[in-house]
């Protein structure tokens, strides 16, 4: 994944609570350390589940499905950082269904337990608060992109953030891309059309690679305007 996407979070822009050596070194904190596969499920939405996740290593990714079997990803979390805290609700139900997008090493910590630690150290309340703030704030840009932006807009900024370092191709395919950008795959498919009838794509269908990267650049300016 790439740390350029809004929904990347990171340990270098969004610092957790712990590192992973701090969450290790806590004496009365238990931690279960957990190993998936590249597609197994964590937990899925709707879910009562108990613990949050500290990811050590690899990349999970955080999802919404609709009826229609529409998805949408919401977060890609990288190693340092820390996802799943349904367990601060008095129900602890999951919303999404996250997934190992990597061979991943989770540190697994019981809500119990979670919150035990935090009654004994309280400045870990505002640790947590001022983390899941952080989160909050991009994913309420993430809502306002979708809210103000038409598909065709969302998916140029996307292919542009991808390819603005100066490697043309795009490392997903459309299928991706519209779980991305939160679109139907036509969408997207329509999108790209449009973009090669302007000279931004090659037309080679696979791999998806930009023509014109000012020209791309030039386009999501426009739609700014």
């Amino acid at each position: 994944m790439d740390p350029k996407l809004m929904q990347f979070i990171d340990a270098e822009r969004f610092p957790a609570v712990f590192s992973t050596e701090e969450l290790l070194s806590q004496g009365d904190l238990p931690v279960e350390r957990r190993c998936y596969r590249k597609g197994d499920i964590i937990f899925q939405a709707g879910e009562r589940h108990p613990f949050t996740y500290h990811v050590g290593s690899g990349i999970v990714r955080l999802y919404l499905s609709s009826p229609e079997g529409t998805m949408k990803t919401l977060f890609y979390h990288a190693a340092g950082t820390q996802f799943a805290f349904q367990g601060f609700k008095r129900d602890r139900m999951t919303r999404s269904t996250a997934v190992a997008v990597t061979d991943c090493e989770l540190y697994a910590v019981d809500y119990a337990d979670l919150i035990a630690f935090c009654d004994d150290h309280t400045e870990y309340y505002m640790a947590y608060i001022e983390y899941l703030f952080s989160i909050m704030n991009s994913q309420t840009e993430e809502i306002a992109s979708l809210s103000f932006q038409t598909g065709l807009r969302r998916v140029a900024q996307l292919l542009y953030a991808l390819t603005c370092d100066g490697n043309p191709e795009v490392p997903y395919s459309i299928d991706e891309v519209a779980e991305i950008v939160g679109a139907h795959r036509n969408t997207v498919s329509n999108a790209f059309s449009h973009l090669r009838k302007l000279g931004l794509l090659e037309k080679a269908p696979r791999p998806v690679r930009v023509r014109d990267v000012e020209g791309l650049r030039l386009f999501v300016g426009a739609a700014d305007a």
